[in-house]
């Protein structure tokens, strides 16, 4: 039957900044009473013996001792390119994780796993697993060419080379989105600085507040778009053409505008009334790899959030204006329109910011995401109605609830060629129960750049991402110089993206039920693009638009027949912790199973549970049984079934299978898969790249009127099944993945952004011990849940599982706010280290009833005991309760003074304080300078003896004691005569 509605508690806490809790959550973590830590999931466990005290190099890499671990730097021979891909370090072939970038181009990377120690070669490759070379080439071009959009219409493709697709294919046709409207409007480009606004999470960096503007000159409001470009160089010398990765741009330097490059689409949603605005984020493109733990994530959503708060202003007729340091003036809205024709007054009333569209594209795709996440946590949310994704990253495993989403996959993607942006489908679809269409748009022949024509070839800093010293230029699949070209050209992708952003805000946002057929699984394409186009969609109805007879992601109500077996598995093989089920898939790159490549800072995160199906003959087969409440599907237009063939079935061939369905009175109809969709039984396209033969799920329709026209009872439909059927090679063998079976009609569905719980984790200071320890992390939602929340945290640094890699579910009961989680600690205190401290990142991801917060990220900080020389260590004492200590952080204690009353410089008073761990440092500060240091006692208690100096200037002065590891303050006062 079709899902209820979800039951809220009326009425929201107020947010919090990051790593904050709000009193709500204070409460409820002090009184929540932990019945058992959770322990961190871990592979091998910590050795017994203190790791090996050596200093490990080689060349171009080293290796050094630090607090609980190691340290590992590796610089690479040529400085990084720019693109949105992630470089990760791997030692003696086994990743160790994400690294972070220096500003001198050093990656370094905090580990615990002492096999380092004793390596022999150390080097990086991107996240995705391709080569560690690449990037966006710089041509010696004029830039002129493709500095506005492409004038000439795109040629169409023989069918005969759009992958073998039949020429029968191209006759669903949708209408074209992206033909001009009947609205006239202004194109502007505003800039209010380039250092104009404070970015979230990303080590205090400023950025610019610039962007396009596309304004109806029709009376408003209108709906509202944002877009937003991903990672991509920011500068390029107007002489020698080379680009570059800073910002502000230098003198000599122009910038790349990358916000510019969706004209196409801007156009098209302004003619029809619809305002669209295109954000810049160059300032974050250029530091957040060096600066932001989550690469920019929330840096990139807040953007969008805070261009949301700027717009309403404006709309209203408030005064907009912004303090740029770089300039050290005040621009006001009006100065950062001049001369663009427009001015602050043209935005009073035009825009509806109960309809909201956002699109991202890259890491603004991962940016797009994360704001609709950090909408959802807000007490009074923006009126988001839909995101589109466009080949983006997603590498911490964010979910989006309550949005329309649709996901765009090139499939020849030559930077995030691991398409590891379908997660964002896959865990939302798993995550909650909510009202709203989602579908995955396969793109086939496009690459990942050439959707911005400013990313395209000849502007300076653009390549065709494929070809950028990756893959092969004549690939027969993907190669721009391939026989008979596949691939299409640059202006033929430019008009596909323009045909799907507009058609997907004009339907989400307009209303224009038109272009549903594009996103609800029918395969409609836009009549400007369905001659050359091929484009493949996999869509989940809304939850009340279908019944859902089985995910295939357990045995339940499946039976296998004859010689088929039926497994239900998850994940890639080879993952650090064991998984709890088989994995889906063995012997393949990341890049070939998109959907089980694992995420950067979520690694062994399960993920797309499915059934496995195998036969060794045609009487090989697999049953479902329909539940009883869900037999009725009279009112249901389809069933669907995704579904791939895996990879014992040779690439270029398919194998087929027969379905079936039996109504209660033994009644059947039965029909070729390869009949509805022939790409759910044939391989996806391959060729010698490790990147491509990926196994993609594709999506089959069976009309229920076929069923009706059949003689089946649409009111008692027993059972679906699945049979072996030869496929054109003629194989009696072979292998199919299965995933959703359901009956279902189409629909948009119902967007309800309501407010949710964010779930965070809170960073902790640890003590080195004399070996491997356990300490404790809390992980934490800001108010409490009317549902159980389930979430992982994953901590990153170890491909031995000793810390980092390592992982645990977290779940959350109605009403409970914090959660302790144990994790295993490598320590030798009697090893010189050569750090003080050494912090390994910790992350949270994949929420189910909430969404990710600010503070989604995290660090375990460790503070060695013994050092080198001229270094120091504070001691951080015994850690209590995760939860407890995080609960008292909002609640700071109150300092006593003996004797108390008026006190005379020179004279000497005794300041106490209770509530820290044991044996911490704790430091006192009077009006804010140093004043003394002592250790807590065994009961928590620290004594002062403090002496005030005779510079202290009369009047009441505040004295403050915070603990070096628990960071818990208390405060107090004196009055000096």
């Amino acid at each position: 039957m079709h899902r209820p509605w979800l039951s809220r508690i009326p009425g929201h806490a107020a947010r919090v900044p990051a790593r904050a809790l709000s009193r709500a959550v204070v409460a409820a973590a002090a009184a929540c009473a932990i019945a058992g830590a959770t322990a961190l999931a871990a592979a091998p466990a910590l050795a017994d013996a203190p790791p090996p005290a050596v200093v490990d190099s080689g060349s171009g890499w080293s290796v050094t001792q630090a607090a609980g671990g190691y340290t590992v730097t590796v610089t690479p021979a040529t400085p990084l390119p720019t693109v949105d891909d992630v470089p990760e370090i791997v030692a003696d072939g086994t990743v160790l994780g994400p690294a972070d970038e220096s500003a001198d181009g050093s990656l370094t990377l905090a580990t615990m796993d002492p096999a380092v120690a004793t390596a022999k070669d150390i080097t990086w490759q991107w996240s995705s697993g391709s080569a560690a070379s690449g990037g966006q080439a710089t041509p010696a071009l004029s830039p002129r060419a493709f500095v506005s959009k492409p004038a000439t219409a795109p040629a169409p493709l023989s069918p005969a080379t759009a992958y073998g697709r039949p020429s029968g294919a191209f006759t669903a046709q949708a209408p074209d989105p992206a033909a001009t409207g009947p609205v006239s409007y202004v194109t502007a480009d505003y800039n209010f600085g380039s250092q104009a606004i404070a970015l979230a999470n990303i080590g205090g960096v400023r950025g610019e507040v610039q962007g396009r503007i596309y304004l109806p000159e029709s009376a408003g409001p209108h709906p509202l778009v944002i877009f937003m470009h991903g990672r991509h160089s920011t500068c390029y010398n107007a002489t020698t053409l080379a680009s570059a990765n800073i910002w502000p741009c230098p003198a000599g330097d122009a910038e790349i505008p990358s916000y510019a490059g969706y004209d196409g689409a801007g156009d098209a949603l302004a003619s029809d009334g619809y305002v669209v605005v295109s954000v810049g984020a160059n300032a974050i493109n250029a530091n957040d790899n060096q600066h932001a733990p989550d690469d920019g994530a929330v840096a990139r959503g807040q953007l969008i959030l805070d261009t949301l708060t700027w717009l309403k202003q404006a709309d209203q007729g408030k005064p907009v204006s912004f303090d740029d340091a770089a300039t050290s003036q005040t621009v006001t809205l009006d100065e950062a329109l001049a001369g663009t024709g427009i001015s602050a007054s043209s935005l009073v009333g035009t825009m509806n910011f109960s309809d909201i569209g956002i699109m991202g594209h890259s890491r603004g795709g991962e940016g797009a995401a994360t704001a609709a996440a950090l909408n959802s946590g807000l007490a009074h949310p923006w009126g988001i109605k839909s995101v589109f994704l466009l080949a983006p990253i997603d590498f911490t495993r964010t979910t989006v609830p309550d949005v329309v989403t649709t996901t765009l996959l090139p499939y020849c993607d030559g930077d995030v060629s691991d398409q590891q942006g379908q997660h964002f489908y896959a865990d939302s679809r798993d995550a909650d129960t909510d009202y709203v269409l989602r579908s995955d748009e396969w793109v086939m022949g496009t690459d990942h750049d050439f959707y911005n024509y400013y990313w395209t070839p000849p502007f300076p800093g653009a390549s065709d991402d494929w070809t950028a010293g990756r893959q092969s230029a004549t690939d027969p699949v993907c190669g721009l110089n391939a026989p008979n070209q596949p691939r299409l050209t640059a202006t033929q992708q430019f008009a596909v993206g323009t045909a799907y952003l507009a058609g997907f805000f004009k339907m989400t946002l307009g209303g224009q039920q038109k272009y549903l057929p594009m996103f609800d699984g029918a395969g409609a394409e836009p009549s400007s693009v369905a001659s050359f186009a091929d484009v493949r969609t996999v869509a989940q109805q809304p939850s009340y638009a279908r019944d859902d007879i089985t995910s295939f992601a357990s045995g339940d109500g499946t039976a296998a027949t004859g010689s088929a077996t039926a497994t239900v598995c998850a994940d890639q093989a080879n993952r650090t912790i064991p998984l709890a089920l088989p994995p889906c898939a063995t012997g393949l790159t990341n890049q070939q199973v998109p959907y089980w490549t694992p995420a950067n800072y979520a690694p062994n995160v399960p993920l797309n549970q499915m059934t496995h199906l195998t036969w060794t003959d045609g009487t090989g087969g697999l049953t479902v049984a329909v539940p009883a409440k869900d037999r009725n599907v009279s009112e249901d237009s389809e069933l669907t079934v995704n579904m791939s063939p895996d990879a014992s079935v040779p690439l270029g061939s398919g194998t087929d299978m027969t379905l079936t369905v039996t109504d209660g009175a033994g009644r059947s109809y039965g029909t070729l898969l390869s009949k509805l969709n022939q790409w759910t039984v044939t391989r996806m396209p391959s060729s010698t790249s490790t990147l491509l033969g990926k196994i993609v799920l594709q999506q089959a329709h069976l009309p229920t009127a076929a069923l009706k026209a059949a003689k089946l009872n649409l009111k008692d439909i027993a059972s679906v099944t699945f049979t072996a059927a030869a496929g054109a090679d003629g194989l009696s063998s072979g292998g199919v993945y299965l995933q959703d079976l359901d009956f279902d009609y189409q629909a948009l569905g119902t967007t309800s952004v309501y407010n949710r719980p964010t779930v965070n984790v809170a960073s902790v200071n640890v003590q080195e011990a004399t070996g491997p320890s356990t300490d404790e992390v809390a992980v934490y939602l800001d108010e409490p849940s009317d549902v159980p929340v389930t979430t992982y945290l994953s901590v990153i640094g170890s491909a031995t599982g000793n810390v980092g890699l390592a992982m645990a579910p977290v779940t959350f009961a109605k009403g409970q706010t914090c959660q302790v989680v144990q994790v295993p600690v490598a320590g030798d205190s009697t090893t010189p280290s050569a750090t003080p401290t050494t912090a390994f990142k910790i992350a949270v991801s994949d929420p189910s009833n909430a969404v990710l917060g600010t503070g989604d990220f995290g660090t375990i900080t460790v503070a060695a005991n013994a050092v080198t020389a001229g270094a120091t260590a504070p001691a951080d004492g015994v850690q209590g309760d995760a939860c407890a200590e995080l609960a008292r952080l909002s609640h700071p204690g109150t300092l006593s003074v003996k004797p108390s009353g008026k006190v005379t410089t020179g004279s000497t008073v005794t300041v106490t304080g209770k509530g820290y761990r044991a044996g911490e440092a704790v430091s006192l500060t009077l009006a804010g300078a140093a004043a003394g240091s002592a250790l807590a006692s065994a009961t928590g208690t620290v004594s002062f003896q403090l002496t005030i100096p005779a510079t202290q200037p009369p009047g009441k002065a505040t004295i403050s004691a915070t603990g070096a590891g628990s960071q818990f303050t208390s405060t107090g006062a004196i009055t000096v005569k």
